[in-house]
């Protein structure tokens, strides 16, 4: 059986074909053959029978370790399929064959078996234990294919189970067997797929990055690939359009929309095509796409709550985070749900909800401890710090937010990221730096042909929180003007804005300074002069 890391070009149909062609005289092995090349052509009734007979002929054969094998490949994959009862039916068999005392190699399979069901039924420390204790028994016997899915699910386990350093560790190490040719194709595929998708479920972008380049080489490599070819397709698609390669990434998820069968595939597909469209200010297109992916299941938001929000249905927008959010979601999912909540709340709803978001996503942040969530945090808490007049905080999180994003090359996070940089810096009073961030943001905008984002940046930019009256001041600004023409000290200010004496002080400065006058008195002649002693 050719092995994952050589890459050695495989033309599973001509296989297919070939063995289909002599299936009556086929003998357990290549029986075991056929199996594996209908199942990697995604033929799965005749994958199914083929791995049945090949089942039934090591037993003749007194081979009770590859009948062993081929009874965990059909439980697995029917398992993956989602039918359930026949899976069980499949792992039972193979519980009866190992039976009370096993050799090594099948109580390996074994013992793995039961850190999957343990994994797939939520008792993570279980499903550790267990697959602890198959590589053990793998490496003893010499199973390498078995080793290594059990390291891949221990992973798993640990990752998802809050020990993510741990578990992450222990799925480069399945990474790294497969790169080095050790590790046959049936194991290949499952292994990268479950470990990139690991790694995307915790926004764990750089390893991401690295192993669906890997992925994407071993698929590449295999002729007439189905199974994982769509899955495949939908992870590269993600990291391109981190990357801010939008084009190519559209180009994969159209193609994997216009073949793929597998709905927890195609659901994928259609909401990341949709989010494309979002950006791109292809709202038609994007509302299709979500509209497909609900369909079949799959959470639309935030996606479509950020379509909303572009389209001015503010309370739609807000109300459709808060649903998913109540749903419990998995933690990559509720990540990009709670920033987005923070954005639609600080800006248009709730400075509360928007708080309370924000301290989530930093304590999810600093459970995983990846990158990207360290960046999502930061600008989250900086929207806040803006919205609570703390810009000198905002800024020192967005610099470092910023700074995250360029380490991961996610250039519209990073532009994003610019273009609240410079809010901060108008909350400051300094409006040369706020304009260099717009104009920062606008290049890399521009460049992918973010339109609803560009549209925001440009009211912004234009200051649309200021009037020709107000002479330049922000809307916050302008609330202590009035306050000051009313007669107001700063105390009395603060506790009326529920600000700090402190930053009273410095609204009180930039007004001075932006109006050209010398003391409070001639601050509230301007009020006056201007219209704006009353609120609009």
């Amino acid at each position: 059986m050719p092995v994952a890391g050589a890459l050695t070009p495989i033309d599973w149909v001509t296989r297919f074909d070939e063995l289909s062609a002599r299936r009556d005289r086929l003998g357990a092995v290549e029986l075991d053959e056929l199996g594996l090349a209908a199942w990697f052509l995604g033929r799965a009734a005749e994958s199914e029978r083929a791995w049945d007979d090949a089942h039934r002929a090591y037993l003749a054969a007194s081979d009770p370790d590859a009948a062993i094998r081929c009874a965990f490949w059909l439980g697995y994959t029917l398992g993956e399929r989602g039918e359930a009862v026949r899976a069980r039916a499949w792992m039972s068999r193979l519980f009866e064959l190992c039976g009370s005392e096993p050799d090594a190699r099948a109580g390996a399979i074994a013992m793995l078996c039961r850190s999957v069901g343990a994994f797939a039924t939520g008792r993570l420390d279980d499903a550790a234990e267990f697959a602890e204790r198959a590589v053990a028994l793998a490496r003893a016997s010499g199973d390498t294919d078995t080793e290594v899915l059990a390291t891949m699910n221990r992973g798993r386990a640990l990752v998802f189970g809050g020990r993510s350093e741990e578990g992450f560790a222990y799925m480069d190490r399945v990474m790294l067997a497969i790169s080095s040719g050790t590790v046959s194709d049936r194991v290949a595929g499952p292994a990268y797929c479950a470990v990139v998708a690991s790694c995307l479920d915790r926004w764990d972008v750089e390893r991401a990055r690295v192993w669906t380049r890997d992925l994407s080489a071993w698929c590449d490599a295999q002729r007439g690939l189905e199974p994982f070819r769509g899955e495949c397709s939908v992870h590269r698609a993600t990291v391109l359009r981190l990357g801010g390669e939008w084009g190519e990434a559209e180009t994969t998820l159209v193609d994997v929309c216009s073949r793929e069968r597998r709905p927890e595939t195609l659901e994928n597909a259609l909401y990341w095509l949709g989010d494309l469209h979002r950006l791109a200010g292809r709202t038609a297109d994007a509302e299709a796409a979500y509209r497909r992916a609900a369909e079949l299941g799959r959470e639309v938001q935030p996606g479509l709550a950020l379509l909303r929000r572009d389209a001015g249905r503010l309370g739609a927008a807000r109300t459709g985070v808060a649903r998913a959010l109540g749903a419990t979601p998995l933690t990559g999912v509720r990540a990009d749900l709670l920033a987005a909540q923070v954005e639609l709340e600080v800006d248009h709803g709730d400075l509360g909800v928007a708080r309370r978001a924000a301290d989530e996503l930093r304590a999810l942040a600093d459970t995983i401890d990846t990158v990207y969530l360290a960046a999502q945090a930061d600008r989250a808490a900086a929207l806040v710090a803006i919205a609570t007049d703390a810009p000198e905080q905002a800024l020192t999180l967005l610099r470092r937010s910023w700074g995250a994003w360029r380490r991961l090359d996610a250039p519209y996070e990073a532009a994003i990221t610019r273009m609240h940089l410079g809010r901060a810096c108008r909350t400051l009073g300094d409006e040369e730096a706020a304009q260099l961030e717009f104009d920062a943001a606008r290049t890399v905008l521009t460049t992918l042909g973010a339109i609803p984002d560009l549209a925001r940046l440009e009211r912004l930019a234009a200051g649309p929180d200021r009037t020709p009256a107000a002479g330049g001041l922000t809307r916050r600004e302008v609330e202590v003007l009035r306050l000051i023409a009313s007669g107001r000290s700063n105390r009395d200010i603060a506790h009326e804005l529920f600000l700090s004496e402190h930053t009273v002080a410095r609204h009180v400065s930039n007004i001075l300074a932006k109006l050209a006058l010398p003391n409070r008195a001639s601050a509230t002649a301007f009020a006056f002069e201007h219209g704006l002693t009353q609120p609009a």
